[in-house]
């Protein structure tokens, strides 16, 4: 059952997906993008590899929001404002609710990072309808309906590599 699940998530995700995306200036966007909303990852190993990224990215946002699970809301200690997910986000087919896309929906972000390294299509599907100018994740199976901007994953695996990568390429956009 929860194949099949997963199976029709994805399918459903990807085709509502599809159709939001559209045609950017990556400079221009980045360049001058203000408000940033990270989606952190589930996993612990990674969400503390993630906030790198956070920490590195921060200063070139006026505003940055972090989109945290509930069990990981105490250790997300920074200077922004969180929007706290539980499992009464989710949908029967495991993606973000209604609710929660439309409190997404109710802010303007320049630019949403999916910061989770492996497969999520949960806090994939949210990147893509934050409606964000810009979604950014690290590249994946169906990436291409989710994120205007993928970061190559290294050959090898290594998390912090990515992470790096991620932070090194919004450093490269920002500081011209």
């Amino acid at each position: 059952m929860t194949n099949f699940r997963t199976s029709v998530a994805v399918r459903f995700a990807a085709k509502h997906a599809r159709a939001l995306k559209r045609s950017i200036n990556f400079n221009e966007t980045i360049k001058s993008s203000e408000t940033a909303i990270f989606l952190m990852p589930w996993t612990s190993v990674e969400f503390y590899l993630a906030r790198s990224v956070v920490e590195s990215l921060m200063r070139y946002f006026r505003r940055v929001v972090l989109v945290v699970s509930d069990n990981m809301r105490d250790v997300a200690t920074y200077r922004s404002e969180l929007i706290v997910v539980s499992k009464a986000d989710e949908g029967w087919l495991k993606l973000p609710s209604h609710d929660l896309i439309s409190r997404l929906k109710r802010e303007n972000y320049d630019i949403a990072f999916d910061l989770s390294f492996s497969e999520d299509i949960f806090m994939s599907y949210l990147c893509r309808k934050s409606d964000a100018k810009i979604s950014a994740g690290f590249s994946k199976a169906n990436g291409d309906h989710f994120y205007d901007l993928q970061i190559r994953v290294p050959e090898d695996g290594d998390m912090k590599k990515a992470y790096e990568s991620l932070i090194n390429t919004i450093k490269m956009f920002k500081e011209k």
